[in-house]
């Protein structure tokens, strides 16, 4: 066995598409597992690095993600396991393995950490068979399934094994009909591990499995280039595919393929035919359309690394190369809109707009730029122009309706959410606006409902969700219920006055009076001259039979406001 093990990568990819395009793809999830840290046979510096990227990006993209790193044979097939039985229901399904990988006998594995592999008849028993990954998505009939293996391509034990047989690299694996494999290099090839935290092969991938207008094959071939050329031709990614139906967009969660078709057609008839889609336009030769074309790529690394500064450089060299590249004006505009230069950023989106009056991510983007500057109405007709271009895309919805909800056109704003809960019917978000509303309304029993899905699915704090829910459930005499959610928000904000009150109200109504005073008592600590607090804090003590502490307390409510009726009745009836 060799202890001086070189990372090698194969990346395989298997997608089984959907007969039905149409649908939107939104419940989307992934298991990304990284070893690194290998017990016999030296670590590996960059496959928990890849893994902890790729997991990022899948988020990014909508994807629920579950995530292990330096995992035993055990761990990774209960992680396997466990996420297979969870993928029916979803619509898609990724799996991603970055570590050493192996193949016997024509089938593929992924080694775990503690693999002492002296014999390659261990390798069935003491690693994982990427086949089992397979199993489990073709029975759980996922519309789109992905697999991905950054796996060490050559066999770092045979030379202790004594055969002739395989050799380098993993197997052709057979995948299902409509499907694509791709190999980070040409079978029995070794592949870079990268200079940098990620492999050369993943860096590729990271760079443009997030382009939304990308299909699965167009990232392959623009990944291919890359490393092909990074590698001076040492590297060359390799794909095998039977791909059927319509193209699958790792980045396209919420836009029909039709939008995106569309959008892309109309901005290169009108960059290179001049059509009326785009007006006031410059003569660019083609050598500056390739240069300006690179320069927005560099543009686009410095923004993935967050370099603004820099990116913002080289968008603007691209605008000089070929002043029509409405791309440039708008991912420009993007990086300012990351720095907060919002008044900056409206000037690039009026340009990419002007250039490209079919852009809808111009207008979404215009929009929240208008948002973020509190000039709500004037978001209003540009979310409407993106929702017209792309009806499809469920958080243009959602942000349509929250400025509604802003505005305080509750109706409205119901109708919006509603849409984004009908193409992403896991969006808490869209569930909490649409519940806001129906509370403002006064409609509590729609909007407790959609509170608790709010709370189900909610990736953050969900207090201010059980605040409302529990004035919904008071609302509606589900007291204890009321009375739960309470003291939960308490637990966070423990000195919100109005929220002491509502529970010492709702035990109060529970007939705990001795606990309610005790919650009285604290309102009136956090808010002295809280009226209502003295007044129902007597209205406790009475019916706790202590007449002078409740005569003290309807005094201090009568003394704070004097011409309260309903505090002198019940002086009159009950303490005189």
């Amino acid at each position: 066995m060799t202890r001086n093990m070189k990372k090698c990568a194969l990346i395989a990819i298997v997608l089984i598409p959907s007969f039905l395009w149409a649908q939107s793809y939104q419940k989307r999830l992934a298991l990304v597992i990284g070893n690194s840290n290998y017990q016999n046979g030296g670590s590996l510096p960059n496959p928990v690095n890849d893994a902890t990227a790729i997991a990022t990006a899948l988020q990014s993209v909508g994807f629920e993600v579950m995530k292990y790193q330096n995992v035993t044979q055990k761990e990774m097939k209960m992680a396997i396991n466990t996420f297979g039985k969870k993928l029916t229901g979803y619509e898609v399904g990724v799996f991603y393995y970055a570590g050493h990988g192996i193949q016997n006998k024509g089938m593929n594995y992924m080694i775990p950490i503690e693999a002492d592999l002296q014999t390659e008849e261990q390798i069935e028993f003491d690693c994982v068979a990427a086949d089992r990954v397979l199993a489990y998505m073709d029975a759980a009939q996922v519309k789109v399934n992905v697999i991905i293996m950054d796996a060490c391509r050559n066999n770092p034990f045979e030379r202790s094994w004594h055969r002739s047989a395989n050799g380098n690299g993993l197997a052709m694996m057979d995948a299902p009909t409509g499907s694509l494999i791709a190999y980070a290099t040409a079978p029995g090839r070794v592949a870079s591990d990268g200079a940098g935290s990620n492999g050369l092969y993943t860096s590729a991938l990271l760079k443009y499995m997030g382009d939304p207008k990308l299909s699965i094959e167009q990232v392959f071939k623009k990944v291919r280039t890359e490393v092909t050329e990074k590698s001076a031709g040492a590297q060359v990614p390799w794909e095998t595919t039977s791909l059927t139906g319509d193209d699958f967009y790792f980045a396209a969660a919420n836009i029909s393929k039709g939008a995106l078709v569309k959008t892309e057609v109309l901005a290169s008839n009108a960059e290179t035919k001049n059509t009326v889609v785009k007006r006031d336009f410059n003569e660019v030769t083609e050598d500056n359309r390739k240069k300006a074309s690179a320069l927005l790529d560099e543009g686009h690394t410095a923004y993935n690394e967050e370099n603004y500064v820099k990116a913002i450089e080289l968008y603007t060299k691209a605008m000089e190369a070929n002043p029509n590249y409405d791309e440039a004006y708008y991912w420009r505009a993007s990086a300012k809109y990351t720095q907060k230069k919002y008044k900056e950023a409206i000037a690039d989106y009026d340009k990419a707009i002007e250039l490209n009056p079919n852009n809808e991510q111009a207008f979404y983007y215009r929009a929240l730029t208008n948002y973020n500057l509190e000039a709500y109405r004037e978001t209003l007709p540009d979310f409407d122009k993106a929702i017209e271009l792309n009806p499809d895309v469920a958080i243009m919805h959602y942000w349509r309706g929250y400025v509604k909800q802003t505005l305080e056109h509750y109706e409205e704003a119901i109708i919006d959410f509603s849409k984004s809960l009908e193409l992403n019917k896991n969006d808490g978000y869209s569930f909490a606006g649409r519940a806001y509303c129906y509370y403002m309304l006064l409609k509590y029993k729609e909007a407790r409902i959609d509170y608790a899905k709010a709370i189900e699915l909610a990736l953050d704090d969900v207090s201010t969700y059980k605040y409302y829910r529990g004035i919904c459930n008071y609302n509606l005499e589900h007291t204890q219920e009321a009375f739960e959610d309470f003291v939960s928000y308490l637990k966070k904000d423990p000195n919100n006055s109005y929220m002491l009150i509502m529970t010492a109200h709702s035990l109060f109504v529970l007939k705990d009076y001795q606990q309610a005073t005790q919650y009285y008592t604290k309102a009136i600590s956090v808010k002295p001259d809280y009226t209502e607090a003295y007044y129902w804090r007597g209205n406790a003590y009475f019916n706790l039979n202590r007449k002078s502490e409740a005569k003290r307390d309807v005094d201090k409510a009568l003394s704070l406001d004097p011409k309260n009726e309903t505090y002198a009745k019940f002086k009159r009836d009950n303490l005189n």
